[in-house]
């Protein structure tokens, strides 16, 4: 029997410090709060996932310092499983300095890459990857995603594959991964630059179709106005963002919403259902400080979408 979700990404260690304003300038500010939380979209997916119920397996190569110790340690602690998580001798894991405006939610990030080197191909076991029903992805570790969806289509183990496109995150050297996955939900900000258009249009919807082919659910994510997901040959429709009690922060809530969309199309649930239950818990996470500040479970998310109030465009 396949076991749920398995990521293959790179987990970092971020600072999160709430203060009042944002620097634009050399400064000096007392900060209102400061934590340290473990981030990285493809594990953040997996922890919403996991706290809703799904089995998720994290792939990676941290090192053995103490951000690595840390990045475990509350991996572990969300109920991923990490023994795919290669120890690299030496090394040292992403450290993200994550600066958040207390009126709005709005960040400013200034991160250090992981001293790691990248997942050797070889070494991915295949009775890991197809013992898996998805696989979700975002194009870190490239050549090891490639080798993947090389080994899942040899088996036929009908894995999905999902990819999470990120704003800011779009860059040529994707494109032959994203010709080979089957659920892509990508930030607006990645849509526009992937296709060249300025603005959401149908021109930009056709573009996608041709950049993930084997796409049979493509998904854009655009904060509070919502997302817009296509589904196999009939015409996007719009998901309204939920109302969020207070936004303390909004790291992290796209990936919330990509996990959150995975357990619940794992679970047998219709797009429209996924799409819904997804944007529920973004909105939720958003009440708290960090990627993984508020991850909803079951029941916890139940009870907010009967009572939540969807956002209007205007």
């Amino acid at each position: 029997m396949q076991r749920g979700i398995l990521g293959i990404g790179v987990c970092t260690l971020d600072i999160l410090t709430k203060v009042k304003t944002l620097p634009s300038n050399e400064s000096v500010e007392e900060a209102e709060s400061a934590i340290f939380m473990g981030g990285g979209p493809v594990p953040t997916a997996l922890a919403a996932a996991t706290h809703l119920g799904s089995s998720t397996t994290m792939i990676d190569i941290l090192g053995d310092d103490w951000k690595s110790n840390l990045i475990i340690e509350e991996l572990r602690k969300h109920g991923i499983q990490c023994e795919n998580i290669t120890i690299e001798s030496g090394a040292s894991a992403s450290l993200a300095s994550v600066l958040v405006r207390s009126s709005d939610g709005a960040r400013a990030i200034r991160f250090v890459r992981s001293t790691t080197e990248a997942i050797d191909p070889q070494s991915l076991e295949s009775n890991l990857i197809n013992d898996h029903k998805i696989i979700h992805c975002n194009g870190r570790h490239l050549d090891a995603c490639t080798k993947a969806k090389e080994i899942a289509d040899s088996h036929s183990s009908g894995a999905i594959f999902s990819f999470d496109g990120g704003a800011g995150r779009y860059r040529e050297e994707l494109l032959p991964l994203m010709k080979r996955i089957n659920i892509a939900i990508v930030a607006l900000d990645f849509a526009l630059k992937a296709t060249n258009e300025i603005n959401l249009t149908g021109s930009t919807w056709h573009k996608l179709n041709q950049l993930f082919p084997e796409a049979h659910i493509i998904g854009i994510t655009d904060g509070q106005r919502g997302s817009w997901i296509q589904y196999e040959d009939q015409k996007p429709f719009h998901q309204p963002a939920f109302l969020a009690e207070k936004i303390e922060d909004t790291t992290g809530c796209g990936d919330v919403y990509h996990g959150t969309f995975l357990h619940a199309i794992e679970s047998g649930r219709s797009v429209h259902e996924a799409t819904r239950m997804a944007s529920a818990a973004g909105a939720m996470n958003a009440s708290a400080l960090g990627g993984r500040g508020h991850l909803p479970n079951k029941e916890e998310l139940k009870k907010f979408l009967l009572e939540a109030q969807e956002i209007q465009l205007s």
